[in-house]
């Protein structure tokens, strides 16, 4: 239990991709009606709007990078180190800049996921700060400085600044982590999703007897796929919320409105197609759905998310070039042939009991 009751929480999300801000909606969502939460942030505002239905405030705030990425699989690993040095150098404006607006808002605790920064803008503002997140920058990074050393005491520094958080939480599944700081671990965090597939097949013109399969290539892109040749699986119907350049009619390109949540797309389907990042994996473990995934270089936590799926046998990777040509029709009939076990997903769950707060229908 905490000491002091939490009625603010000021969140610090990473804006590699959506992945960080899906997981944390997920569990500002589960808070209770009289948490105030403010998000500080790159990631555009109207993204919450479809993920959250309570008040919040977004606060612009770029105090990491990522991974800078040419593609969905690619990593620009110097860029990358480059891009994360320059915002390190503008650290003591940030903290000057960002530990004020914490501290006057009010907050009561700070958490990220996972930018470095956060954690001595908090010790400025004079708040408690937790890490929640199921892998650091220390954990992707450093592979790359490995390989550039030149950029080892940035790396340090980044160390510094992680070791200032008050509490380490991991969920489920998480990277290891090698730092001297003891950690927490808590089940997985996912949105809830629940299958409208009849629903679905009306709406949107999709056959209920043929198989569904849902495609994330992710917000990077991904040029030189033969999306015309998805016409070669009569048997299947695929859909996704990103438009593919020449993809026959059968794929159903479904605009994101407020109507249906992704998760309901994801419970939906028999198979989904794409990269692996923890939001996807997790929420296919929690609806026993399998993955049929594009390999990803530098950056580690790919390594982690395939050998759990490969271990539960959920999951398959098709090499790149195969799926440029979309040669996918062996690997689609051999796991849709698998049934699997759900996951039970108890990391929101998990996190607001740590923060003192009894979970609804728990």
């Amino acid at each position: 239990m905490n000491p002091v009751p939490i009625r603010k929480i000021a969140y610090f999300l990473s804006g590699h991709g959506f992945g960080h801000a899906v997981r944390n909606s997920a569990a500002i969502e589960a808070l209770p009606p009289g948490v105030e939460v403010d998000i500080y942030t790159s990631i555009p505002e109207s993204f919450f709007g479809d993920e959250l239905h309570r008040p919040y405030r977004v606060i612009p705030c770029e105090i990491d990078c990522g991974c800078l990425q040419t593609d969905t699989v690619e990593v620009d690993v110097e860029a990358t180190l480059a891009r994360y040095l320059e915002l390190d150098s503008r650290r003591g404006g940030f903290i000057a800049h960002f530990a004020p607006l914490v501290r006057e808002s009010g907050a009561d605790l700070v958490i990220a996921d996972t930018p470095p920064l956060a954690f001595p803008i908090a010790k400025a503002a004079g708040v408690p700060a937790w890490s929640i997140c199921n892998f650091t920058w220390l954990d992707i990074y450093a592979a790359y400085v490995a390989k550039h050393p030149r950029y080892l005491d940035m790396f340090r520094r980044m160390q510094a600044d992680y070791a200032l958080a008050d509490r380490h939480i991991r969920i489920h599944p998480h990277m290891t982590d090698n730092a001297s700081w003891p950690v927490e671990s808590v089940g997985m965090v996912c949105r809830p999703g629940r299958s409208r597939r009849a629903e679905f097949a009306e709406r949107f013109g999709l056959d209920p007897d043929r198989k569904w399969c849902l495609i994330y290539i992710g917000s990077f892109g991904l040029d030189g796929v033969d999306w015309a040749r998805l016409a070669a699986y009569p048997d299947w119907e695929f859909l996704g919320l990103y438009p593919l350049p020449g993809a026959p009619a059968r794929y159903r390109f479904l605009k994101k409105d407020l109507s249906f949540r992704y998760a309901d797309l994801n419970a939906s389907c028999d198979l989904v197609m794409g990269k692996l990042g923890y939001g996807l994996v997790v929420e296919c473990l929690a609806q026993a759905k399998p993955i049929l995934f594009l390999g990803r270089r530098d950056f580690d936590e790919f390594q982690m998310l395939k050998a759990l799926l490969e271990e539960r046998g959920q999951g398959m990777e098709i090499p790149l070039p195969r799926f440029l040509k979309m040669d996918i029709g062996d690997e689609l009939q051999a796991l849709t042939r698998r049934s699997h076990q759900p996951l039970q997903a108890t990391g929101v769950a998990d996190i607001l009991r740590k923060m003192g707060f009894a979970p609804v229908n728990a």
